[in-house]
């Protein structure tokens, strides 16, 4: 297997490139000293570490106020020295805290230096120079117009050669003295605090001070008869032979060498000399320099460099983990991912991925764990205190068990578990969202590990991005759940009938059998809802299902609840279609026998419709329309079974009838608006309104849109009538507003609006009659209207939000939208069906449901308005949980404008 230590192979690289650069350096500077070291150094700091500007300045006096340059240079060649004050420059911060790196925008960090802006300074890098003593003496700089990407590595080299350049000022101001001979004498040298020596050729020791006897530990006999061979490594003493003769030919040089001292320790040294004339020879004088310091800081900045490596691996790591999260919404698919990632960069590692289910912990997802380990801890109590998994997700806070196998906090029985497996050390990260406990990583290694406090960290962060995930996966799985499933029931809904008729169609054209709908509508049920309460009706409907199944007694079918009062049964697989229509008989019989509810005897009938396959490849749509065909015929019929025929059609042609009323009372203007109006949690005051249209018959009166509008929607009328409602809305607003009534009004647009490519020039040409602006109305869908087709739909929905119109999601849950689909598209409001509000203060799993929906809505960036609030503690636990807005008979039925105005006054005055 390939080892994937990503943290450690990026270590690996950045000590590679401070090594290259350190010696690229290094070679530029070899053999120089005194100016010519300093001028180099600052050229190859332009050069090499890509500079605009590099200088080397010491304090001009005492007071340390101004500083005087040693070497200058910028512009691709050597400046004249000058001098500058301190105050309020990047030099002065360097000096202060001893580092001081800006990565960009160094003008602005320091408004009085005027010098960075005549240089176009970007960024800036500078290391105070100290003595051997440790007292600041100057400053090294860099300025660069760019911004410094590799910070670290920078500020690295500059700590190297920082130390190197202040120890070869202090080298010349001892060379100073050593150049005059008669000041060469014992006390002079003794006073000296760096190892001072004297050679000749063959490399016996001439003179000496008291700090290099010190601190090699030889007496001044044992000096006398030592040669500089013999006080360097083994190692070292064929390279220091040439290396000396090399300084007598040239004059100077620079001798890095490990000394040993008399008690055999290794002390690194960089040894300067040069050539001198002693009592009428040529011999070499030297000054040493301990760099066990150097070398220290050096291993400590190699190690802050590892440690911020790793750092920056577990970011990149946690980032990838943080993308591949948001690209699942499973729960199962998050667990796999996580144990797949861990494993990966905890090679050999065991990773179990728990989640909490009721008052247990189960494992859902492992890798690296033999199965029997697995299946031996598939299900265990969230309670239990010997356990390590239960213990990290009961404690709410990260476990470490360093030496598992001998942990007395763990069961035996897992010890022995722990044992089989190898593992000696482990970590639980505990899953926890909101102060709640939803499950645990564990990871078992096969070493032993003492878990450093960056590591502990990085894990912890892991832990809470798991968190946050496992919280939105929920949530997601429950609202893809709503999206398939009725409420009410728990039955699958419409969403669910068009996936499985879908499938069924496929499946039936590699078979001869038959399937087929029965669709069961219940008579009467609008009598029980009305007259004994919603309550009881929805009890009622909650038996349906459950009779339905008894009464058939087939696996192989399926019930669903369509919404209201209306049920369908798909039947699959069967030899003869008359299998089909049986089903239905026995329905029919089974619904006609006394439902109880809360001591109640109820009954009620039903009207069926049952269409076949009978070997036609029908849509799941065309389907479901024969099969309603056929039930509506059952129910104008009196009730009864109804099996779908082509004939049935021809009973369509009353449609045209009132289709051709229709447009004339659209010409006639017989149509009338109602308002319902929508209501702000947060400010208690009406905001909004619903426009609902209303049909004035002659003959029948005021006929609700229920009865005319899902016919008008079937056929090219819908146009015109969303074009009279678009108009006398506006027309309702801008009288509104001519009245001190400023709110936003909401217009249901349909299925075929949405794909007419004409609606928004007829948009347009209203706003441009009227004055009313964008925001001042929205337009609302349903879910069959965005998902009949997604392209138009989206397209659409751009076309409004570019005008400024507000977009909004009605009946959410009763259609068969996907959410993946959903937060995909530009919606600004979700509207809760009142399916999902009517019983929210006395069902729990209705209040989940309600809150993950807002919470959902919220995080895509939407609001909403909740659908059917008949009561007043209904809408303050609305309110609890975070709505917007609400619609429903507590805060008013639809009414008309006069009516409507009246009562937002009232509102307002209260």
């Amino acid at each position: 297997m390939q080892q994937a230590n990503t943290s450690e192979s990026f270590q690996n690289i950045q000590h590679q490139k401070f090594e290259q650069v350190l010696k690229k350096l290094l070679a530029a500077l070899s053999g120089r000293l005194g100016e010519k070291f300093l001028h180099a150094l600052v050229e190859n700091f332009c050069e090499i570490l890509k500079l605009d500007y590099s200088s080397i300045g010491i304090f001009e006096s005492e007071d340390k106020l101004n500083i005087k340059t040693l070497a200058v240079f910028a512009g691709k060649k050597a400046q004249n020295n000058f001098s500058y004050s301190l105050a309020g420059t990047p030099c002065d911060a360097s000096i202060k805290s001893g580092v001081c790196c800006i990565t960009n925008s160094v003008q602005e960090n320091f408004p009085e230096d005027k010098d960075l802006s005549k240089m176009e300074a970007e960024s800036y890098i500078g290391v105070v120079l100290r003595d051997s003593k440790g007292k600041p003496i100057g400053v090294l700089n860099g300025i660069s117009t760019q911004e410094i990407n590799n910070a670290t590595l920078l500020t690295s080299i500059f700590q190297v050669f920082a130390f190197r350049v202040a120890a070869e000022l202090e080298r010349q101001s001892i060379t100073r003295h050593l150049e005059d001979e008669v000041l060469i004498n014992q006390a002079q040298l003794d006073s000296v605090p760096a190892l001072m020596f004297m050679i000749d050729r063959e490399g016996q020791f001439l003179r000496w001070n008291r700090y290099f006897s010190s601190k090699f530990g030889y007496s001044t006999d044992k000096m006398k008869n030592k040669d500089i061979f013999g006080a360097v490594h083994e190692s070292d003493r064929k390279r220091l032979k040439l290396e000396l003769e090399n300084v007598f030919n040239d004059g100077e040089g620079t001798v890095y060498l490990n000394g040993i001292t008399h008690a055999g320790e290794v002390v690194p040294l960089l040894a300067t000399v040069q050539i001198a004339e002693y009592e009428g020879k040529s011999v070499i004088v030297g000054v040493g320099l301990d760099m066990t310091e150097q070398q220290s800081v050096e291993r400590n900045l190699l190690r802050s460099q590892g440690r911020l490596a790793r750092k920056n691996s577990q970011l990149s790591l946690i980032n990838t983990l943080v993308e591949k999260l948001h690209e699942g919404h499973s729960v199962r698919h998050i667990a796999q991912e996580i144990v797949s990632l861990l494993r990966v960069i905890n090679d050999g590692a065991l990773v179990f991925f728990s989640v909490v289910r009721g008052q247990e912990l189960e494992i859902i997802a492992s890798s690296g764990a033999d199965q029997r380990t697995v299946n031996a801890r598939r299900i265990f109590p969230l309670g239990q205190v010997d356990s390590p998994t239960s213990t990290a997700v009961r404690n709410r806070k990260l476990e470490v068990f360093r030496q598992a196998e001998h942990d007395t906090r763990i069961n035996e029985d897992i010890r022995k578990l722990i044992v089989h497996e190898g593992v000696k050390s482990g970590i639980v990260i505990p899953l926890i969202y909101a102060d709640k406990a939803l499950g645990g990583v564990t990871i078992g290694f096969r070493y032993e590990s003492d878990f450093r406090q960056d590591e502990l960290e990085f894990y912890q962060t892991i832990g809470t991005s798991i968190s946050l995930a496992l919280s939105n996966a929920r949530q997601f799985e429950l609202m893809e759940t709503l999206a398939t499933y009725d409420n009410l029931t728990r039955l699958p809904n419409r969403n669910a009938l068009n996936d499985d008729c879908a499938t069924m169609i496929s499946a039936s054209r590699k078979s001869e059998h038959f399937w087929g709908l029965v669709l069961v509508d219940l008579d009467r049920f609008k009598e029980i809802n009305d007259t004994l309460d919603h309550q009881i009706g929805d009890k009622l409907l909650q038996l349906i299902g459950p009779r339905i199944k008894a009464a058939i007694n087939d696996e192989q079918a399926k019930i669903y609840r369509l919404g209201g009062d209306e049920f369908c049964v798909l039947a699959g697989y069967k030899v003869h279609p008359e299998e089909i229509g049986a089903i239905g008989e026995m329905i029919d019989i089974a619904i006609a026998e006394p439902f109880v509810v809360d001591g109640l005897n109820l009954e009620i009938s039903s009207s069926i419709g049952v269409v076949t396959s009978l070997g036609d490849q029908r849509t799941p749509a065309e389907m479901l329309r024969c099969a309603e065909l056929a039930m509506y015929h059952a129910k104008n019929s009196g009730g009864g079974i109804t099996e779908y025929t082509h004939e049935l059609d021809a009973d369509t042609d009353q449609r045209f009838v009132i289709m051709a009323e229709m447009a004339e009372a659209i010409r006639n203007d017989d149509l009338v608006l109602h308002y319902q109006p929508k209501f702000d949690l947060a400010t208690r005051r009406i905001i909004g309104c619903e426009a609902l249209v209303r049909w004035q018959h002659q003959k029948y009166g005021l006929i609700p849109p229920a009865r005319f509008i899902p016919l008008v929607e079937l056929t090219q009328l819908i146009h015109p009538l969303t074009f009279w409602v678009m108009k006398n809305a506006m027309a309702q607003i801008q009288r509104w507003k001519k009245e001190g009534i400023e709110i936003n009004v909401a217009i249901n647009l349909s299925t075929r609006n949405l794909a007419d490519t004409n609606f928004i020039f007829q948009l347009d040409s209203l706003l441009g009659e009227y004055d009313v602006s964008p925001g001042e109305f929205e337009f609302e869908f349903t879910e069959t209207a965005l998902m009949s087709n997604a392209d138009e739909a989206q397209a659409q929905l751009k076309a409004f939000k570019a005008r400024g119109i507000k977009c909004s999601l009605d009946d959410y849950g009763t259609g068969y939208s996907s959410l993946t689909y959903i937060k995909k598209l530009p919606l600004d409001i979700l509207k809760i069906d009142r399916s999902f509000i009517s019983r929210l203060t006395e069902d729990s799993a209705d209040r989940i449901i309600a809150q993950s929906t807002i919470n959902l809505a919220h995080s895509l960036g939407m609001q909403v308005v909740a659908e059917g609030v008949e009561n007043e503690n209904t809408m303050h636990e609305l309110a609890r949980q975070g709505c917007d807005f609400i619609q429903g008979y507590y805060i008013s039925e639809p009414l008309d404008a006069e009516s409507f105005a009246k009562l937002y006054w009232e509102h307002e005055t209260n």
